[in-house]
This record gives C-alpha cells, structure tokens and sequence, in this order.
C-alpha cells in the first residue's frame, strides 16, 4: 500500500469516527455520566470508610492506658 492509500483510508476513518460522535453524542453523553456518578459514588463510600476507620474507633486516651497484663501465677 502507498503511503497516501494509508492516509485516505485514515482520513476516512477519523472522518466516520467524528460524525459517530456527532450522531450519538446524546448517548456518549447519558452513558458517560453513569459512569461518573458511579465513580464518584464509589469514592464517597470509599472515602466514608476511610474516615470511620480512621477516626471512628477507639479513643486516643483510651490508646495511650496500659493494659494489665496476666500472668499465670495470679489467682483473681
């Protein structure tokens, strides 16, 4: 094939290409924001989770107490 062959059959192919995206734009459009309110859906809970483990469970003062320990000569 000779190199302005290629460049035709390129030409033509982003030209179908362009007016596709004009015809459907409408349906690009709806399925493009399904898949961004998905994304930003899943990062909330994400970012949600995130946040209630990492604030949300024990109490730093409750942390900093020390446990104490058993021992197996204790009789209580």
């Amino acid at each position: 094939m000779k190199t302005s062959t290629k460049w035709m059959i390129g030409i033509a192919a982003a030209l179908v290409l362009f007016f596709l995206l004009i015809f459907y734009s409408s349906e690009i459009y709806v399925w493009a924001m399904g898949k961004i309110t998905t994304l930003v859906i899943w990062a909330v809970i994400f970012l949600a989770g995130f946040l209630i483990g990492r604030f949300g469970g024990r109490s730093r003062s409750e942390k900093a107490v020390t446990k104490k320990r058993l021992s197996a000569d204790d009789d209580d």
